[in-house]
């Protein structure tokens, strides 16, 4: 919630996903390979965590 209050998106359910696709782009440029990152990881149920060096 507070990522999308911050990124300027609205919290009635519209935006869900932006946060997803954010994401997703972050890894593209963070991970050596993004379909199993080591530094932001998903934590369910949670949200996000940002590891500075796994």
């Amino acid at each position: 919630e507070l990522l999308l209050q911050l990124l300027g998106g609205e919290e009635d359910g519209r935006f869900d996903r932006s946060i997803d696709v954010r994401v997703t782009r972050l890894r593209r440029v963070l991970e050596e390979n993004p379909r199993q990152p080591q530094y932001l990881l998903t934590e369910r149920g949670a949200g996000y965590r940002l590891v500075p060096q796994p």
